[in-house]
């Protein structure tokens, strides 16, 4: 009876140990898109290349919408850029408009945003000044250069013979968003009034490409 007593009294302890194992919980698999930002270019003739995670560049990208009221077409503006928290230059990017109804979709679509970008890859798009955006449903983009003294010079539509042409690389979603990858290669001057003449002064930006992603 001892015996028995004894092999029962071990099954009931060895049923305890495993009742209070805890068995490892393996989070869902991240779905994430590697995003990577590259700028290159000449300014004023002196080569300018900005890579991701190097002095702390990195690439980001958001949206600027203008919210009208129904029958007129909203419209948004899409921004990519490069920047550092260690570094004072940087480059950014602006391309729209993206024209949609806003009484149907407060944004737009995915699928109005991959026919956007996907429509205007591998044709040249002439420069939009959008700092005082005009009800106008033209495509265009905007350069801003800020240089290594963190000063701002902003591309002028009005400037003869600029254009931009963008490849787009891949457009896929992940956890954290709906993405474009592109590539775009442009010429421009870049322009800023100087505070102490109140005169305009320009860089020349040339032989540019940046490759960065517009996120819905």
């Amino acid at each position: 009876m001892r015996l028995v007593s004894a092999l029962f009294l071990s099954f009931g302890l060895l049923l305890g140990l495993n009742s209070c194992i805890q068995h490892e919980v393996v989070p869902p698999p991240v779905n994430t898109i590697d995003l990577n930002a590259t700028f290159v270019g000449y300014v004023n003739g002196t080569q300018i290349e900005l890579t991701q995670n190097v002095l702390n560049f990195k690439g980001d990208a958001d949206k600027v919408p203008y919210i009208y009221a129904s029958p007129v077409l909203s419209k948004m503006l899409y921004r990519s850029e490069m920047r550092s928290n260690s570094d004072a230059r940087g480059i950014r990017l602006t391309f729209g408009a993206l024209d949609w109804d806003a009484s149907a979709n407060n944004e737009p679509t995915l699928t109005m945003f991959n026919d956007f970008h996907s429509s205007s890859s591998g044709i040249a798009i002439p420069f939009k000044d959008y700092a005082t955006l005009v009800n106008t449903s033209i495509d265009g983009v905007q350069v801003e250069y800020t240089d290594q003294n963190g000063v701002v010079w902003v591309s002028r539509e009005a400037d003869p013979g600029q254009t931009a042409t963008f490849t787009t690389l891949n457009q896929a979603s992940d956890n954290t968003g709906d993405y474009s990858i592109f590539s775009c290669t442009f010429s421009c001057k870049v322009w800023r009034i100087n505070p102490q003449t109140n005169l305009d002064e320009s860089l020349l930006i040339t032989n540019a490409k940046l490759n960065c992603w517009f996120r819905r």
